[in-house]
């Protein structure tokens, strides 16, 4: 039996609009809203807990039947209140989900992002999609306030955020684990001379990515074993940090498919 919601006053419209609202209403609860059935459907295949659907009463949102996952009928004008994107007119709500570094089975050629102190949610989305469709799979944020499930990420991230492993850090825990499993460290660093294509990326190890107002904290560039550069012509002195992220990665997937 699907449920209906058809007040502004109802318990649970109210909860889900906070939840989508309110980034520390989402840490109390340890909950997030995702929109879009692909994005919920990725989800459920990444082993995320949905606890309640929501579906727009006049949308042709196809029918989503799973076991154990409440069902509810919204009014359209009320689901527009939550959701930006409303071609679909469908959320969940789902619970956070963690990943413990200590855990991960390493490869030989296992390859690493880190972004430290990132400051953009939808750039960190953007640079998740990236990630993904590279065919990498660990991403680390190192010393970031950001917090991983914000809306914009989500969205930007176009449901990547659910293929990947994302682990927050801090600056010494992250660079504790690479020392620990004999990861080069390649880091980012706009005074560097160092080309980035002259860096070999075939082995294990980690790239490092600064944020796009300041450079990398002291901690990655004593510990680097390589800081390098992307060359820059024109007037410009720097580029968007997903565009700079997303260079760098198809260097490496290019390097490792031509080995």
């Amino acid at each position: 039996m699907i449920n209906k919601i058809s007040s502004k006053d109802n318990s649970l419209f109210k909860y889900a609009r906070k939840l989508n609202q309110k980034a520390n209403f989402r840490k109390k609860e340890k909950k997030f809203i995702v929109e879009g059935q692909k994005e919920i459907e990725l989800c459920l295949k990444s082993n995320f807990i949905i606890d309640m659907i929501f579906i727009s009463n006049k949308k042709n949102s196809k029918k989503i039947d799973k076991p154990n996952i409440q069902i509810y009928e919204i009014d359209d004008n009320l689901i527009k209140k939550i959701i930006y994107r409303e071609s679909e007119g469908v959320f969940a709500i789902v619970n956070y989900k963690y990943f413990d570094i200590e855990k991960l089975k390493l490869n030989d050629d296992e390859l690493f992002l880190i972004l430290e102190n990132p400051e953009k949610p939808g750039n960190i989305g953007a640079i998740m999609r990236t990630f993904e469709a590279s065919g990498f799979k660990n991403l680390v944020l190192s010393d970031s306030n950001v917090e991983i499930f914000n809306p914009n990420t989500i969205r930007a991230s176009l449901g990547s955020i659910f293929s990947l492993n994302i682990f927050q850090t801090k600056t010494n825990e992250i660079i504790n684990f690479l020392d620990k499993n004999k990861f080069k460290i390649y880091s980012s660093y706009i005074k560097s001379n160092t080309d980035y294509k002259k860096i070999d990326f075939k082995k294990r190890c980690a790239i490092v990515m600064g944020p796009e107002k300041s450079s990398i904290n002291n901690q990655f560039i004593k510990k680097s074993d390589k800081l390098l550069s992307i060359p820059i012509h024109g007037k410009v002195d720097s580029l968007n940090l997903s565009v700079a992220t997303a260079i760098i990665l198809y260097e490496a997937l290019n390097q490792r498919k031509f080995s």
